[in-house]
């Protein structure tokens, strides 16, 4: 079975990664890993003090994935704090033998015709195969 990392920020064009799951694989074939990074100064510390409110906090969000993914088998959720949103998807991607990662080019709006700074990380460093979800 294959592992489709999936991350998500809530945005509605982010939500556009679920759909193409849905058109491009059968929920027989694949599992699928959502996770979400906080990058910011707060979470950081909060996670050292409270890591279980950073993660209560955004649960919803990777809730709503899942429903989303209705009949799909999702394997993890998870909330990754770190410096670097694109790092920490890569780690994630190496640490849990992911076959690919579906994401969009940017969830920035005014941003569809160039590639977001964390996507252009991901395809840069990536040893597995990036799914860039198209606009429209």
């Amino acid at each position: 079975m294959k592992k489709i990392l999936l991350p998500v920020d809530g945005s509605e064009r982010c939500m556009k990664s679920v759909d193409l799951v849905r058109k491009l694989y059968d929920p027989k074939e694949v599992e699928i890993a959502i996770v979400t990074v906080k990058e910011d100064y707060e979470s950081f510390i909060r996670t050292e003090f409270e890591p279980e409110k950073v993660y209560e906090e955004n649960m919803p969000m990777l809730d709503d994935v899942e429903k989303q993914l209705d009949g799909y088998k999702v394997c993890d959720k998870k909330v990754l704090v770190g410096k670097s949103a694109g790092t920490e998807i890569i780690e994630y991607a190496n640490a849990n033998k992911v076959h690919a990662i579906i994401m969009t080019k940017s969830s920035k709006p005014g941003h569809q015709t160039i590639l977001g700074s964390v996507t252009a990380h991901v395809v840069k460093n990536s040893r597995c195969v990036v799914i860039i979800t198209p606009e429209k």
